[in-house]
């Protein structure tokens, strides 16, 4: 019984799994090896790979805590779910109107209604209370769920991920990573920051995903979810990104770039010669694409977006 004991005790004070991913070669990229490790409250990650013919080496320890408690109301959104809420707070809003009668209108898209009152006065009055509970309503859920709606131009509305709030509430669950960059970089600039964060996620598998805008948080993957599946699609990579190059430089501008079916991470910061530059609202940044699975360097992008990237045309979020 007590070599029992002893051993079930080394096991919870050690490495309790361990398993060492190899990624083949992609077409651009360069393989890198991800040894992940669990101990009883934390998940360790340790990353290697060739970077200009020598051997680059990250590791840091989540807690278990933080990877499951991470983000818990972010989920897909669900246009029919939201018409639920809308339709529910539509009805509640008709009972506290008795000289109104509202009645839904089957087989229509989205929620549609008629509405009988005394008066032409007390009918619109009445239609803009019902119209603006529904919308709270439906604002109340996009929040629950992570999501924003968004006017992408032109002239499109669209729901989305709300990469900027995501970004700023994954932040302390990335402190741990922020400080491992910290004490392997404890001398450095933005740009050498953002090219190892570029080199390291970039090597990250990607996971596709066809059409960002009208996808409703499909694929997306909060910051953390990254790094314990390894694998995200481009907002994914950018949002992760930006989340630590704000721990590391504060006051880093920061925006994400929106082009068709891709994102990208827009960074202010000194510009070389040669990089692909964008102004916004008056100020200077430099494109890095964190994606991959190609090894692209600040301040280049793949030329198929560039035309996208005119003043008054791209779409873009300040984070």
């Amino acid at each position: 019984m007590a070599a029992k004991k002893s051993t079930s005790s080394i096991l919870r004070a050690g490495w309790l799994i361990s398993l060492l991913l190899l990624l083949s070669p992609l077409s651009g990229a360069a393989s890198m090896q991800l040894q992940k490790s669990q101990s009883d409250d934390h998940l360790h990650f340790h990353y290697q790979w060739q970077q200009n013919g020598q051997l680059t080496q990250f590791a840091f320890s989540i807690p278990q805590q933080s990877m499951q408690q991470q983000l818990p109301g972010f989920r897909r959104y669900s246009a029919k779910l939201a018409d639920t809420y809308r339709r529910q707070a539509l009805m509640q809003k008709a009972a506290e109107l008795p000289s109104v009668q509202v009645q839904l209108l089957p087989g229509r898209t989205g929620i549609d209604y008629q509405l009988k009152a005394r008066d032409q006065a007390e009918a619109e009055q009445s239609r803009r209370q019902l119209d603006e509970a529904m919308q709270l309503a439906h604002q109340h859920y996009l929040e629950q769920i992570y999501h924003t709606e968004w006017q992408l131009k032109p002239r499109r509305q669209v729901i989305m991920v709300d990469h900027q709030r995501i970004m700023q509430q994954s932040m302390p669950d990335l402190m741990p990573i922020a400080m491992s960059l910290q004490q392997k970089f404890p001398y450095t600039t933005t740009r050498e920051l953002s090219q190892f964060l570029l080199d390291w996620i970039q090597r990250i598998p990607y996971q596709q995903l066809t059409d960002r805008a009208a996808s409703g948080g499909e694929g997306f993957s909060p910051p953390l979810r990254v790094i314990q599946q390894h694998q995200g699609d481009c907002d994914s990579k950018a949002v992760l990104m930006a989340a630590l190059l704000k721990l590391l430089v504060p006051d880093v501008r920061l925006a994400i770039i929106y082009l068709p079916n891709h994102a990208v991470l827009a960074i202010g910061m000194q510009a070389n010669d040669d990089d692909l530059q964008l102004e916004l609202e008056g100020q200077n940044y430099v494109l890095a694409d964190p994606t991959g699975p190609a090894l692209q360097p600040v301040g280049l992008l793949s030329s198929r977006y560039r035309m996208y990237l005119q003043p008054g045309v791209v779409n873009y979020r300040l984070l």
